[in-house]
């Protein structure tokens, strides 16, 4: 950064060196190449068919799944690290920021950006990173956080083991359940425990 009042400038221009340039590059000549291909072998076939009522070939081209998968695969390339990072810092240090919904986060972030293709790039990569986030978090707090009554039989006697001086027994049990597949993998820790307690005793 130069100085402050540059930084937003900054931050917005820091997406565009994206680690896929070149081979965006390649890969859009290869696409307009393989286009101009089919459409040359459609208009030669087209003069060749000496039928006045053949239909004319859709020479209007049909490239545009290619160069719409092209533009992701490049922006999934481009360097967001430091532009998400600052947008995330800036949310976390603003109460009041923090707490408004998504969408008015990205307009906070779209009114600071410059008015550009550049600003509005960089407000694409803020908004995609601030929507995984939340559904991230969507997802985390979806989950069961307790343990299960099983998961907690479990670490008891474990915590016996431990305390018991019984790691040799438990890991001897634990290399044996690793080298057989006898019955589910579900069954067997409890089974090895057991047993590993049983020779405490």
């Amino acid at each position: 950064m130069r100085n402050h009042d540059q930084k937003i400038k900054d931050m917005s221009r820091s997406v565009l060196p994206s680690t896929g340039r070149k081979s965006a590059r390649d890969n859009r000549k290869t696409i307009h190449r393989q286009q101009r291909a089919r459409e040359l072998a459609a208009v030669t076939a087209y003069r060749r068919d000496g039928e006045p009522d053949s239909v004319t070939p859709d020479v209007c081209g049909t490239y545009g799944p290619d160069i719409t998968q092209m533009v992701r695969h490049r922006r999934g390339q481009d360097k967001a690290g430091p532009l998400v990072r600052w947008a995330e810092a800036t949310i976390s240090a603003d109460p009041v920021l923090r707490s408004a919904p998504r969408a008015d986060q990205v307009a906070y972030f779209a009114r600071l950006m410059p008015d550009t293709t550049i600003g509005r790039h960089a407000v694409q990569h803020i908004e995609q990173a601030l929507e995984w986030h939340e559904r991230r978090a969507r997802c985390k707090a979806s989950r069961s956080t307790a343990p299960g009554p099983h998961v907690a039989a479990l670490e008891r006697q474990l915590r016996q083991i431990l305390e018991a001086d019984l790691h040799a027994t438990l890991n001897t049990g634990l290399r044996q359940l690793a080298s057989t597949q006898e019955t589910p993998a579900t069954r067997r820790p409890y089974e090895v425990c057991s047993q590993a307690r049983a020779a405490g005793t």
